[in-house]
């Protein structure tokens, strides 16, 4: 791995890690105020709406050259956002507020997930460094974890929330001094009618059966991914651990996805990546029907270390789908990267809803087993429908 590809990772990890710490906090911090579990499940999930609603016309935006100053509004938008979280109470303040950090949050990884891209040192081999991209993400889960779930605990709720904002601005320097604009591309000047010609012909390119399919595994693979991530502290709260040992079990959850996301793009390249998320996903959702067995911290980190090892493997492998599938004659790189996240984007708002939808009538522990249950079975199904997918025929198609 070339050291330009090492550098441009680091602000990855802190705009992840900026970004889980409020999504830690912000159930529990919800139940303290006396939500209900369905609200905190519609609450939570407009973070990722309004960032689904930033995904393609940041997309559309992207150019290399201004990609550090949309970085910059970004980043801004998160650490106010941040630091604002503690001072709420009311649904409409804390929806604003969760609408602004989704929004900005949204469009900071869409624009950056291109940048990366194309900003590759020349040479680098592409699946070891999304390994490494997709590692940066988990490796900045871990530390947002295990540092908010200790300074809750001992600080409060508002501390835990302005950590988040000062790591947002952490995040902010680290663009302004490590990150540089890739060089200028043919065409790179396109004109506004073509531009939207072009997103309108990209998102007609989702009609084809490959990109169909890394479109709904990035789906499921966050959606079950919510299930854990918002009702683990509500989980953990009812069977007895602290915060400090549920942010250890989210921390070492992502350590083990940082851990085995870099190592993953030789096993991808051996066994390919479309049979690797065949059957890693429904073996996750598998392990997470394991949670209601266990009411003791290491029970639970066993099994979510567990997850987190096959969540890895699987976004990696489909991590690089999304870049060797979607052809960059036909999907630019900053829809395309629109196009991924996007689907990542609706299974983080579905998993909150559909899981508090379930919950309010099996209870947190059953959601455990019913949600991963039923989400597999939705998955295998849409997989199956996508494979009779029929290709748009046009110019550009193979």
């Amino acid at each position: 791995m070339k050291a330009g590809t090492l550098t441009l990772c680091l602000p990855v990890i802190m705009i992840t890690a900026q970004h889980n710490a409020s999504a830690l906090i912000l159930p529990p911090f919800l139940d303290h105020l006396k939500y209900p579990v369905s609200a905190i499940g519609s609450l939570v999930s407009v973070g990722p709406v309004f960032a689904l609603a930033a995904r393609l016309p940041s997309g559309l935006a992207y150019r290399g050259h201004r990609a550090r100053m949309l970085m910059v509004l970004s980043l801004l938008a998160m650490a106010l956002s941040n630091f604002l979280y503690g001072f709420t109470a009311h649904p409409v303040h804390v929806a604003l507020v969760h609408a602004l950090n989704g929004l900005a949050f949204g469009a900071g990884t869409t624009i950056y997930f291109a940048f990366f891209v194309e900003a590759m040192p020349p040479g680098e081999n592409r699946h070891h460094a999304l390994g490494y991209y997709a590692g940066s993400l988990a490796l900045g889960h871990s530390a947002g974890s295990l540092a908010v779930g200790y300074i809750a605990d001992h600080l409060g709720y508002t501390a835990s929330f302005q950590f988040g904002a000062l790591v947002a601005l952490l995040a902010l320097a680290l663009i302004l001094f490590l990150a540089h604009p890739p060089p200028a591309r043919t065409g790179e000047g396109t004109a506004r009618g073509g531009a939207a010609r072009t997103g309108l012909e990209s998102l007609r390119n989702l009609v084809d059966p490959a990109v169909a399919a890394v479109v709904v595994v990035a789906l499921f693979l966050n959606l079950l991914h919510q299930i854990g991530a918002v009702f683990l502290p509500l989980y953990g709260l009812a069977v007895g651990l602290t915060l400090t040992q549920v942010g250890a079990i989210r921390g070492l959850y992502s350590l083990c996805n940082a851990v085995t996301r870099p190592l993953s793009g030789p096993v991808v390249t051996r066994f390919g990546h479309q049979s690797l998320s065949l059957v890693g996903l429904p073996l996750q959702a598998g392990v997470l029907m394991l949670v209601p067995l266990f009411h003791g911290f290491g029970g639970l980190l066993a099994v979510f270390v567990l997850a987190g090892f096959l969540r890895a493997v699987v976004l990696v492998a489909n991590t690089i789908g999304m870049v060797e599938d979607m052809d960059e004659s036909r999907v630019p790189r900053g829809v395309a990267s629109g196009i991924f996240n996007a689907a990542g984007d609706i299974g983080l708002i579905l998993g909150p809803s559909f899981g508090g939808l379930v919950a309010s009538v099996t209870g947190i522990a059953l959601l455990f087993f019913v949600g991963p249950l039923v989400a597999a079975l939705v998955f295998l199904l849409s997989l199956w429908g996508c494979a009779r997918v029929r290709p748009v025929r046009g110019g550009g198609h193979r």
